[in-house]
C-alpha cells in the first residue's frame, strides 16, 4: 500500500515539475525573439542599407499602422496583407535596437483611432466597386520629433517595394532637413519666360519638377558650373548638351567626392527639336552625351543612332501624316525592367521616343545593375532616319550584339576622366573661387562607394511624353499617362536617401502563380491571336473581292447586290462560323487541360500525406523485424 502511494507522489511530483519546467520554458522562450525567415524570397530579411540605416539612427521614430483588422467584411486576402506589413515592421523595430517603436492600431468607425488616421490623411479606402462593404485603412504614419511622413494606403501593387516604402519613411522623418537635388539643364525644367516659339506664353515647371519637390529641396544650377556647392550632394543633369570641359570636370571631381549622379543624356531629343523652327530643325544639333566621363567608367553610348525594337514600336504620326509603328519610338513593358532593382519593380509602362542605349563593361572597383534593357531582337536606326521616317527611302536598322542598356547604375569607386588634373589649371595649386573661396583639391579616385545613374533618353521627362495637365478648380492638376515620371522619382529619391535606400532590392511577393497554367493560357492566347488574325485577313480579302465586283458595275446598279458579292459575302459567314467554332473548341481544350492539371494537383496533396505515413511506417516495421531477426 505504501509502495503504492510513494508510487503516486512521485509520479504527480514528477508530472508537477515537468509542467513547472514547460511554464518557465515557455516564459523564457516568449521574452526571446528567436525568428527564422522561412519563405522563398526571404520576404522577411531585411537588406543590408535598410539594417544600416536602423543601426545608425540617432533618434527615436515611432510607426503607427492604422489596420482595420477587425472589419468584418473585409476580404481575407487584405486582412493577411496587412498582417504581413505588421510582420515586417517587427523586424524594423528588432534591428533599430530601441530606436524604432511599432503600433497598430484598428480605425473602427467613430473611435479615436479613426479620427487621428484623418487627421494625418491617411486614405479611407473601399476594396469593391459596387460600394456596398465599408472602407478600411490600411496607412501608416512616422513619427520623430516634430517630422511626419505618411503612406495613406498600401495598394497590393506595392508589395515588392514594402522594404523601400518603409525604409525611406524611416529615412525621411529622421533626418532633420530634405537633402539638396542639384539640377543642370538647357532645357525648361523649372519653367521660362515667353519666346517667340511659344507666342509670348510662360512655360510652367516640368511636372517631374513638382514631385521631386516633395522628395528634396531643388537647387538650379548653371550649365557652365566650375564647382558643385558642397551641401549638394545628389546631382540631376538632363540633357547636358554641349557642355563646356570645365563643367565636365566639375561633374567627375562631384562623383569622386562621393556625390551621387543622375545624368539623362539624348542623342535625339525632341523636347528640343521640336521648339525650333522648321528652318532650323537638325536631329544631329540636338544631341548629348557625358562620354567623356562615362567610357572612363566603362560605359558610352552612340550619339548618332538611336535605340530600336520592334517589339516595343509605338504607333506614331509621321512626318508625312501617316500613321504607322515606329521602332525608335519605345513602349517598354514589364520584361524590359529589372525587377530585382526597387526603382524600378512596379513600373508597367514606359515610353522612350528616340533613346540611346549604353554598351560596355564597368571599369574596375565598379558594379554595373541593369536598370532597363531591351530585348534580344533589338538593334538601332540612325538618327536620321528617326527623325525623318521613310522620306530617307532605306532603312539603316541594325542589329546590335550585347545587351543594350537603357538605363542603368554604376556603383564602386570611380575614377577621374581628368587624370593630368583641372582643365586649364594647375592641379597642385588650387585655383581661387568668386568671393574668396577655394576649389576643393584635384582627386583622382574616389574614397568612398557611391553611385551613379545613367538614362539614355531625356524626352523620357517631358510633360508631353509622361502626364497631361488637367485645369481644375483653378490648380494645376495632371494625370500620368505611363511610368516615366515615377521612374523618375523612384531614382531621385533612392539616391538622395543615401547608401541605404541605393542597394535595396525588390522584395518578392506571396502571391505564387502557377505556371504551368499560365503557360497552357499564354499558348491557347496565341493560337486564338493566330486565328483571330487569320480572320481578319479573310475579311480584308473578301472586303476587296467585293469592292472590285462593286467597281464592275454601272452606275445605277452600285446600290444592288449582285448575285457574285451574295456568294461572297455568304462565304465569308460561313468562314467566320467555322473559325468561331474553332475558337470555342480551342477554350474547351484549355479549360479541360487546366481541369486536369488541377485534378492531378489536388490527387498528389491529398494523397502525399498519407502515402508518406504508410511508406515511413512500412520502413520502421522492416526494420523492427530485421533487428528481431538479428
Amino acid at each position: 500500500m505504501k509502495s503504492t502511494r510513494f508510487k503516486w507522489l512521485t509520479g504527480a511530483a514528477g508530472l508537477a515539475l515537468a509542467l513547472a519546467a514547460l511554464i518557465l520554458l515557455n516564459a523564457l522562450a516568449g521574452s526571446l525573439r528567436i525568428r527564422a525567415d522561412l519563405t522563398g524570397d526571404k520576404l522577411y530579411t531585411l537588406s543590408p542599407g535598410t539594417r544600416e540605416l536602423l543601426a545608425g539612427l540617432n533618434r527615436d521614430v515611432t510607426l503607427k499602422l492604422y489596420f482595420s483588422r477587425s472589419a468584418e467584411q473585409a476580404p481575407m486576402t487584405f486582412k493577411q496583407y496587412g498582417r504581413r506589413i505588421f510582420d515586417l515592421l517587427r523586424e524594423y523595430e528588432a534591428a533599430a535596437r530601441g530606436r524604432v517603436v511599432v503600433e497598430m492600431l484598428d480605425p473602427q468607425p467613430d473611435s479615436d483611432a479613426e479620427e487621428w488616421a484623418q487627421r494625418y490623411g491617411l486614405a479611407a479606402t473601399r476594396l469593391d466597386p459596387s460600394g456596398e462593404r465599408p472602407p478600411v485603412y490600411l496607412g501608416l504614419v512616422a513619427l520623430s520629433g516634430g517630422r511626419q511622413s505618411v503612406v495613406p494606403f498600401f495598394s497590393p501593387a506595392d508589395e515588392p517595394q514594402l522594404e523601400y516604402i518603409l525604409t525611406r519613411i524611416v529615412h525621411e522623418v529622421a533626418t532633420p532637413t530634405k537633402p539638396k537635388l542639384g539640377v543642370i539643364s538647357p532645357l525648361p525644367v523649372m519653367g521660362a519666360m515667353g519666346t517667340m516659339f511659344t507666342a509670348g506664353r510662360e512655360q510652367d515647371p516640368w511636372i517631374v519638377m513638382q514631385e521631386l519637390r516633395a522628395i528634396a529641396e531643388i537647387v538650379d544650377l548653371p550649365g557652365s558650373i566650375s564647382e558643385v556647392p558642397e551641401d549638394v550632394e545628389t546631382l540631376l543633369v538632363i540633357h547636358p548638351r554641349n557642355i563646356p570641359d570645365t563643367a565636365l570636370y566639375a561633374l567627375d571631381q562631384f562623383v569622386l567626392r562621393g556625390g551621387r549622379l543622375i545624368a539623362f543624356v539624348d542623342p535625339l531629343n525632341l523636347t528640343e527639336l521640336e521648339s525650333h523652327s522648321r528652318q532650323l530643325r537638325d536631329p544631329f544639333s540636338v544631341r548629348s552625351d557625358l562620354n567623356r566621363l562615362t567610357s572612363v567608367w566603362g560605359v558610352s553610348m552612340q550619339d548618332d543612332r538611336v535605340a530600336a525594337d520592334n517589339n516595343a514600336a509605338t504607333r506614331v504620326t509621321m512626318p508625312d501624316g501617316t500613321v504607322d509603328r515606329h521602332r525608335g519610338w519605345l513602349t517598354l513593358r514589364e520584361p524590359n525592367f529589372n525587377r530585382d532593382e526597387v526603382s524600378v519593380a512596379a513600373l508597367s509602362l514606359m515610353q522612350m521616343p528616340m533613346a540611346g542605349w549604353f554598351t560596355g563593361a564597368p571599369a574596375d572597383g565598379l558594379t554595373l545593375t541593369p536598370l532597363i534593357t531591351l530585348g534580344p531582337e533589338a538593334g538601332s536606326m540612325s538618327a536620321a532616319e528617326a527623325s525623318m521616317g521613310a522620306a530617307m527611302g532605306f532603312s539603316s536598322f541594325r542589329k546590335e550584339e550585347g545587351p543594350m542598356y537603357l538605363a542603368l547604375r554604376l556603383q564602386g569607386r570611380f575614377k577621374t576622366a581628368y587624370p593630368d588634373g583641372r582643365p586649364g589649371g594647375n592641379p597642385d595649386q588650387p585655383n581661387e573661387l568668386p568671393g574668396g573661396q577655394q576649389r576643393a583639391p584635384h582627386l583622382a579616385e574616389s574614397v568612398n562607394d557611391t553611385a551613379v545613374v545613367l538614362v539614355a533618353d531625356a524626352d523620357v521627362l517631358f510633360d508631353a511624353f509622361a502626364a497631361r495637365r488637367l485645369p481644375m478648380f483653378g490648380r494645376g492638376v495632371y494625370q500620368l499617362m505611363n511610368d516615366n515620371i515615377n521612374f523618375a522619382a523612384n531614382i531621385a529619391g533612392q539616391l538622395t536617401g543615401g547608401s541605404a535606400l541605393i542597394g535595396l532590392r525588390s522584395r518578392g511577393t506571396f502571391d505564387r502563380p502557377f505556371h504551368r497554367v499560365l503557360a497552357l493560357q499564354a499558348k491557347a492566347q496565341e493560337r486564338w491571336r493566330q486565328e483571330e488574325l487569320k480572320l481578319q485577313e479573310q475579311l480584308r480579302l473578301t472586303q476587296m473581292r467585293i469592292d472590285e465586283l462593286q467597281a464592275t458595275k454601272a452606275a445605277d446598279q452600285m446600290l444592288i447586290v449582285s448575285p457574285e458579292q451574295r456568294q461572297e459575302i455568304e462565304n465569308f459567314r460561313r468562314q467566320m462560323a467555322d473559325t468561331r467554332r474553332e475558337l470555342k473548341e480551342v477554350r474547351k481544350n484549355l479549360r479541360r487541360e487546366i481541369e486536369e492539371l488541377g485534378l492531378r494537383l489536388k490527387v498528389i496533396n491529398l494523397a502525399a500525406m498519407p502515402a508518406l505515413v504508410v511508406i515511413v511506417g512500412l520502413l520502421r516495421g522492416w526494420r523492427r523485424r530485421k533487428r528481431a531477426r538479428g
